[in-house]
C-alpha cells in the first residue's frame, strides 16, 4: 500500500492513519487514525487525498506557537477585572429598578457556572452528574443547578453563545498572538473563564465583601502618610503657601486565588504582579457578551424603553400604567435573552420568548417576586402546576405582543434597531371562530339570578358587623355589576370612576369614561360620555354619590384603592366579583363567563331590540370603523343613547330602593381591611 500514502487495510477495510508531530497533553494519543468506510482502493485513494490536505491545514496550525502562560494570564486578568467591573454597573442597575441583592446575587452564580462549563465542553456543554456534583460541593442547590442547565440552553439558543467572533481577534491582536484555529479556541476558552470568574465572585457585590476597597483604602492612606505635613501661617492666611493636589492614589493588585475551590471566593480573579503594564480601559469595549456598554451613548433595552415611554406620557399618548407595563416587559424580556442590547436581538428571539410565555404560570405577575427571578426559576414553578394552570391566556400572549411591538419601534427610532424583525402578526394568537363565543354573554335570567343575591336584598359586610340581614350596603359590590350590565363598560373603567364623572348634561344625568389618576381607557375610542340608565337612579346611584360626596372622597368607589400605587382597582374588586358570580351562578366558569360577559350582554340585548350599530359602539366605546358611521357622523346624542339604553331588559325590577348605607371604613377614611378566612354566612354575606 505504499503507493497511497497514510492508507492501510484492516481486514477487507481501508483506513487512514498518520502520526502527530506534537504531543498535547499527556493523556493524548501521539496518532490519529480514521476508518474510510470503503473495501474499494480506488475510494480509498480518492477519500484519503481529502483528508490528508484537511490534516495539513490542522497540523499547521498546531504547529504554530500557542499562547503562552504569561499571555494567558493577561488575557484572562483583563476579562475577568473589566467583566467585574461591568458587574458593579449592573448590580447598581438592578438594585435602582427594585430588584433584590439576594436574586441578582443567584443570578450571578447560575451564570458564572454556565459560563465555566461552556469554557471546559465547548458548545456542547451540559450538566452531567460530574457536575452536577461539583456544583453540590460549592453550596449550590438542586433549584440553582437546574437554573444553570436552563441558562446553558438560553444562551446557547439565543446566540449568546459562542462568543462575539470580533472580541476575540480583538484580545489577540492586543497581545499579538497569531490567529491559528487552536489560539482562537484557546482565546475563547480564556475569554469564557474570565468573565466566569467575575461571575463567581458574588459575594464581592452582593454581601460587602469588597477586599480591593479595603486594600485601596490602605494603599490611599499610605500615601498620605508619606506626603509631607502643610505649613500652617496663622498671621498671614491670605499668602500662605497652596497645598499640593493629592494624587489619585495607586490601586494595589488584590491577592486572590488563582483558581477557586468555591462558589464564591473572596476573590475569582488572579492579578500578577507582572501584569501591571496591562493597560484596561473600562471605556472601551469591554468583552462582555452577556450586556454590553460599548461606548459612553451605549443605550440598553430598558433605557430606550424608558426614555420613550416617558417621552409618550409627556405628549399624552400614554399612562402611567402602559408605561409600567412596557418596562416591565423590556426587563422580562431582558432576563430571557441573558443580555440587554438590542442590537443583537432578532425575529427568532421575539418568536422564541413568545413561545416561553406559553410555558408560564397562569398567575404570573400576581407576585412582585416574578419580577426579580430567572425565567428558568418561573419555568420550574409552572412544571409544578396541574396543567391547566400553565400556559398565559390568548389576550394575554396578544397583549404581550403588541408592547414587544411598540418595544421594537422605539429601539429603531433611537437608532438601535434590531437586527432583524418582521412583526408581530405571526406571533399573536387567533381568535378561535366568533370573537364573541369566547365570552359569551350572560342570560338575562343570570343577571336576575346574580340580583337576587343578600348583597341587593339585604346582607351584612362581615360576622364582626353591627347590621343585621334587612340592612342593604351601597359600595363597589352594589354598584359596580349594575353599571356593568346597563352599560356595557369595562370593569377597570367602572372601578376608577370618580366622583366629577357622575355630571348632568342638557338635562341628563350621565357618566363620564374620561382617564383618570388611578386609571386610563383603553382606546381612544373609549373616552365617552353615555346617560345613567333609570334604573341605577331608581336605585339610588344620585344619592349615593352625594353620600360619598359628603364624606369628601373623590373617588366613587373609595374602598377599592389598594395600598400598592401599581394595584389596579379592578384587581381589588374581582375577589368580590368572583365570590359573587361563584355564589350566583356556580356553572359560569364551565360555561366561560366572565365579567366581560355583562358587556356583551348589553351589546347583544341592544342589538336584539334593533339599536343600530353605530349608537351601540358609540355606547361601549368601540371605534366606528365605517367610513360612513364613523367619518361623516357624530357621536351620538345623549337622548339618543338614552332611548337605546331604555329597550334592555330590567332583570333589577324586583330590587327596592333603600337608604344609602355606606361602608363603615368609607365613612371614616380607613383601609380596606383584610377579610378573615372564616365560613361565610349563606347567601355570601361578603
Amino acid at each position: 500500500m505504499s503507493n497511497v500514502q497514510y492508507v492501510f487495510r484492516r481486514g477487507a477495510v481501508y483506513w487512514w492513519r498518520r502520526r502527530l508531530p506534537v504531543q498535547l497533553r499527556a493523556d493524548c494519543r501521539s496518532r490519529i487514525e480514521v476508518s474510510l468506510r470503503t473495501t474499494s482502493l480506488n475510494i480509498a485513494r480518492s477519500v484519503a487525498a481529502e483528508v490528508t490536505r484537511a490534516s495539513e491545514h490542522l497540523l499547521h496550525g498546531m504547529s504554530q506557537s500557542m499562547i503562552s502562560a504569561d499571555d494567558a494570564r493577561r488575557i484572562l486578568t483583563k476579562v475577568a477585572i473589566t467583566h467585574s467591573a461591568k458587574l458593579d454597573r449592573v448590580a447598581a442597575a438592578e438594585l435602582a429598578y427594585g430588584d433584590s441583592a439576594q436574586s441578582g446575587r443567584t443570578m450571578d452564580l447560575v451564570t458564572g457556572w454556565a459560563y465555566r462549563l461552556f469554557a471546559a465542553q465547548g458548545m456542547d456543554a451540559a450538566v452531567g452528574e460530574t457536575e452536577r456534583n461539583e456544583m453540590l460541593a460549592a453550596d449550590l442547590d438542586e433549584q440553582m443547578i437546574a437554573a444553570v442547565a436552563q441558562t446553558i440552553t438560553t444562551l446557547r439558543d439565543s446566540g449568546a453563545m459562542p462568543p462575539n467572533r470580533n472580541r476575540i481577534m480583538g484580545l489577540m491582536a492586543e497581545f499579538s498572538i497569531p490567529e491559528t484555529r487552536v489560539n482562537v479556541q484557546q482565546a475563547e476558552q480564556l475569554y469564557l473563564r474570565g468573565m466566569a470568574a467575575a461571575l463567581l465572585d458574588a459575594d464581592r457585590r452582593w454581601t460587602g465583601m469588597r477586599h480591593d476597597d479595603d486594600l485601596l483604602l490602605q494603599t490611599g492612606l499610605q500615601e498620605e502618610a508619606r506626603r509631607p505635613v502643610a505649613q500652617s501661617f496663622p498671621d498671614d492666611a491670605t499668602n500662605r503657601p497652596a497645598t499640593p493636589a493629592l494624587a489619585p492614589p495607586i490601586p494595589a493588585p488584590v491577592p486572590v486565588a488563582e483558581k477557586p475551590k468555591t462558589l464564591t471566593p473572596p476573590s475569582a480573579i488572579s492579578v500578577a504582579p507582572d501584569t501591571a503594564e496591562v493597560d484596561i480601559s473600562y471605556d472601551a469595549d469591554d468583552l462582555d457578551s452577556t450586556i454590553d456598554i460599548e461606548d459612553e451613548s451605549y443605550r440598553s433595552l430598558i433605557d430606550i424603553v424608558t426614555a420613550a415611554g416617558e417621552a409618550k406620557v409627556a405628549l399624552g399618548e400614554w399612562d402611567s400604567k402602559t408605561l409600567r407595563q412596557h418596562i416591565q416587559l423590556a426587563k422580562l424580556f431582558e432576563r430571557f435573552l441573558g443580555h440587554d442590547n438590542p442590537t443583537r436581538v432578532g425575529q427568532k428571539h421575539l418568536a422564541q420568548f413568545r413561545d416561553i410565555l406559553l410555558k408560564f404560570p397562569k398567575n404570573y405577575g400576581k407576585s412582585p417576586r416574578d419580577h426579580i427571578i430567572s425565567v428558568s426559576d418561573i419555568i420550574a414553578r409552572a412544571e409544578k402546576l396541574p396543567k391547566d394552570q400553565v400556559g398565559l391566556t390568548r389576550s394575554t400572549i396578544n397583549r404581550h405582543m403588541n408592547n414587544m411591538a411598540n418595544i421594537a419601534g422605539m429601539c429603531e427610532a433611537y437608532g438601535y434597531s434590531w437586527e432583524s424583525y418582521d412583526g408581530i402578526s405571526k406571533l399573536r394568537a387567533k381568535a378561535r371562530g366568533n370573537s364573541e363565543s369566547e365570552r359569551p354573554p350572560f342570560t338575562t335570567g343570570d343577571l336576575q339570578a346574580l340580583f337576587r343575591l343578600p348583597i341587593w336584598t339585604g346582607t351584612t359586610l362581615d360576622e364582626n358587623d353591627d347590621y343585621n340581614d334587612a340592612v342593604i350596603v351601597h359600595d363597589a359590590r352594589y354598584w359596580v355589576p349594575l353599571i356593568a350590565a346597563y352599560h356595557g363598560a369595562r370593569r377597570e373603567e367602572i372601578c376608577g370612576l370618580q366622583l366629577d364623572d357622575i355630571t348632568e348634561f342638557e338635562g341628563i344625568w350621565g357618566i363620564k369614561l374620561t382617564p383618570t389618576d388611578v386609571r386610563g381607557l383603553k382606546t381612544p375610542a373609549s373616552n365617552r360620555h353615555v346617560p345613567l340608565h333609570p334604573e341605577l337612579i331608581r336605585l339610588g346611584i344620585l344619592d349615593y354619590v352625594q353620600a360619598i360626596r359628603r364624606a369628601k372622597h373623590t373617588l366613587l368607589f373609595p374602598e377599592l384603592l389598594a395600598v400598592a400605587e401599581s394595584t389596579p382597582m379592578g384587581d381589588v374588586f374581582h375577589d368580590d366579583w368572583r365570590k359573587m358570580k361563584e355564589a350566583a351562578l356556580p356553572k359560569a366558569k364551565e360555561e366561560r363567563k366572565v365579567f366581560h360577559s355583562f358587556r356583551h350582554w348589553c351589546n347583544n340585548e341592544m342589538k336584539q331590540a334593533g339599536v343600530g350599530s353605530e349608537i351601540r359602539k358609540d355606547i361601549l366605546g368601540h371605534v366606528n370603523k365605517d367610513v360612513n358611521e364613523g367619518t361623516y357622523t357624530e357621536v351620538a346624542h345623549l337622548r339618543l343613547m338614552q332611548a337605546a339604553l331604555g329597550k334592555l331588559p330590567t332583570p333589577t325590577s324586583e330590587l327596592k330602593a333603600s337608604p344609602i348605607r355606606l361602608r363603615p371604613e368609607v365613612m371614616s377614611h380607613q383601609p380596606r381591611r383584610t377579610r378573615k378566612s372564616k365560613k361565610q354566612p349563606t347567601g355570601l354575606g361578603q
